[in-house]
């Protein structure tokens, strides 16, 4: 029997949400059900019903509002998963946080158009053109009651999976008969029982197609009503047995737990490197000519969790303790390794066996020749979201909500994140997740310096991967500023990337700089690059580019306004770490010269400095922002600027902010989540 968790793990959790969807997917389960439905403003939204007054603290029906008046609405939360209020999620939001688990697991995702009430026109191929977006084809099942919706997903795509939805088996074998369908979703009450087992029996429940797989038949309710969060009646456990030899292969249950286990952790192989070691005094990994193997990545281990060992030679741990030296937060100090976990002396002892962990730490291994190695976790592990993240979530929603105009933009910005192993990037990850979910944002801004750039390239892409991936979580696009320490230069790294393996890489693109607009506000954003280490002066912008920025304010239509995005600031006097900025002057020419023929620059926004500066002796604001990194050294900065202290286990461990920009191009406020203060800069 498969089971298929309806509306998420909708007993426990407001069904139709991100937690419920989270949850679900601990479980041993075969695909998550859910429902979507169209905005005002064309917006795939997951909801069941076709108002909004049962599951939210609000009235009215979906397809009479815009998606920022849906986000405003409150769904009650589950204490198990956060203690501040669900919204109603978007599709693209659901696909990207469920995306990663079906490729890993082979989730399946049924996906109900809810179109027999309110007929969507265009949402068969909107959803389509999305699923192919996320590249999910293979892992997806359509259903509807509305059987013109499923004769017209097939007319436009005939290879998908569907599955025809009805209150009775007799409708959907009909239906199956006119149709190809692969399952039928029938309501299966008592009297259905034999109706399936005679149609079962005459193989109606065979495809037409010689060596096809069976029909699934997918019932739910099955013979009883089960309840949704927050409703607490006991719901009854079916027979599963029974269930199958009446020919149902499937059902939807709001309680998956109910029936399946949790998933078991996946084994992780550890990576050995030939003719590498670790220094015993250091912990650092070392080049050795002798026949040596040792893992130059760091894995994360906790109670229980136990190493698999190898009879054919002996093996090493090397062990990190999580404690963050506080020098590593105070100081301007790039570790090596990017390693922010303390290495902890101990005997040598080799071992052959299998060995578990009693505490939570981080490891190297080190072999006497090449053997097979896995880490067996105990359990799987989420991110925790302490209970003073959550409240500094809800605070900066609200002030968020306060500020945005109906015309506004809204982003959420981060910068110099410098992923380091043991570092906080994770929670800061957790915390832009949380806060996306419940805005309009319409992206997610990085301006830059993702890692340290001073590991081997391989172990920098896979860092960058990883960052880049959570804020993809998010749902909405990424747009990256690429920094000094993205290029992987630093401390004379041999595995450099040029500007053009940049582009590609971070970009996707041929160049490293580019625009996106956004033609309701009349608002182009320009995303610039500042950073080259084969120059000279090597802080600063290329020649071609600058030709580039004039020719795109240049093209910007009367009553437009740009907004400039870079990693490093334009003047050396707002920069500490050198005397000359390659052609900012002349940048910052190009700006002004437009911005007094009416084309006007809201602000130059940049990171880089680690702290914070509102510089106004321009004819626009130059904006530095501090680094998300936990770090808060007050030396090495520019005169006018600033820092806020931080500390670990507490708020300030994270900063980043929520940018709105306002679409009469008066100002831009930034909503801090972490560290600092709110700002308002006014643009004139």
């Amino acid at each position: 029997m498969k089971i298929w968790a309806h509306r998420g793990c909708s007993y426990r959790y407001p069904e139709n949400t991100l937690s419920s969807f989270r949850e679900a997917c601990r479980y041993e389960i075969t695909g998550i059900e859910l429902d979507i439905q169209l905005s005002k403003d064309g917006e795939m939204v997951v909801i069941h019903d076709e108002k909004v007054d049962r599951t939210t603290d609000g009235s009215g029906r979906v397809e009479d509002m815009t998606l920022r008046e849906l986000k405003r609405l409150r769904i009650q939360p589950n204490e198990q998963s956060s203690k501040i209020y669900e919204t109603i999620p978007t599709m693209r939001e659901v696909l990207a946080l469920l995306a990663p688990i079906c490729r890993r697991d082979g989730l399946l995702i049924n996906i109900e158009l809810k179109n027999s009430v309110v007929r969507y026109e265009g949402m068969e191929r909107m959803i389509l053109d999305l699923v192919a977006e996320y590249g999910l084809e293979p892992y997806i099942v359509y259903s509807s009651f509305n059987p013109d919706s499923i004769r017209l997903l097939k007319e436009l795509e005939p290879d998908v999976k569907v599955g025809i939805l009805s209150d009775s088996v007799q409708n959907c074998l009909e239906f199956a008969r006119q149709v190809r369908v692969e399952a039928l979703h029938p309501f299966l009450k008592a009297e259905d029982i034999a109706l399936l087992a005679e149609a079962d029996a005459r193989n109606i429940l065979e495809p037409g197609e010689p060596g096809g797989d069976r029909l699934r038949v997918r019932a739910w309710n099955v013979r009883t009503f089960e309840p949704f969060f927050p409703e607490e009646r006991e719901i009854e456990i079916q027979d599963i047995e029974k269930l199958e030899q009446a020919g149902i292969t499937d059902i939807f249950t709001n309680t998956p737990e109910s029936y399946v286990p949790l998933k078991k952790a996946l084994p992780e192989r550890i990576v050995l490197e030939k003719g590498k070691g670790i220094q015993e005094d250091t912990g650092y990994i070392r080049d050795s000519e002798e026949e040596c193997w040792a893992s130059g990545r760091f894995y994360h281990v906790f109670p229980g969790d136990v190493l698999r060992g190898d009879d054919q030679a002996e093996y090493r741990i090397y062990r990190y303790t999580p404690e963050i030296k506080e020098a590593l937060i105070h100081t301007y100090c790039y570790e090596p390794e990017q390693n922010w976990a303390s290495y902890v002396r101990e005997p040598e002892v080799w071992r052959r066996e299998d060995f578990v962990f009693e505490e939570e730490c981080y490891i190297r291994v080190a072999a006497k020749q090449d053997i097979a190695l896995s880490l067996e976790p105990a359990r799987e592990r989420g991110t925790e979201w302490p209970a003073y993240f959550q409240a500094e979530a809800l605070l900066t929603v609200e002030r968020a909500w306060e500020l945005l105009g109906e015309e506004d933009l809204a982003f959420a910005v981060i910068t110099d994140t410098h992923y380091v192993n043991n570092g906080t990037w994770e929670r800061s990850a957790c915390n832009l997740q949380q806060v996306a979910a419940r805005l309009p944002l319409c992206g997610i801004i990085h301006l830059g310096d993702l890692t340290d750039g001073i590991l081997p390239l391989a172990q920098t892409k896979e860092s960058v991967e990883l960052v880049l991936a959570d804020m993809r979580q998010t749902g909405h696009p990424v747009y990256l500023c690429c920094g000094n320490h993205d290029s992987n230069y630093f401390r004379n790294n041999p595995e450099k990337m040029t500007e053009e393996e940049m582009s590609a890489y971070y970009l996707g693109r041929e160049k490293p700089y580019y625009y996106v607009d956004y033609p309701a506000q009349k608002i182009r954003i320009l995303y610039l690059y500042s950073f080259d280490y084969r120059e000279q002066v090597r802080y600063g912008f290329p020649g071609e580019e600058l030709v580039w920025v004039r020719e795109t304010l240049g093209a910007m239509a009367e009553g437009w306004a740009a907004l400039v995005c870079a990693h490093v600031p334009p003047l050396p006097e707002i920069h500490f770490w050198s005397d000359q900025i390659r052609n900012g002057e002349e940048l910052l020419r190009i700006l002004e010269e437009y911005h007094r023929a009416g084309k006007k620059i809201l602000a130059y926004v940049h990171g880089h400095n680690h702290g914070e500066q509102i510089y106004r002796e321009r004819l626009f604001p130059i904006v530095s922002l501090g680094c998300n990194k936990l770090e808060d050294f007050q030396d090495k900065k520019p005169a006018g600027s600033w820092t806020y202290n931080r500390q670990q286990c507490t708020v300030t461990e994270d900063l980043w902010d929520v940018m709105i920009v306002h679409g009469d191009h008066g100002g831009i406020d930034f909503v801090r989540f972490g560290a600092g203060e709110d700002k308002h800069v006014k643009c004139e």
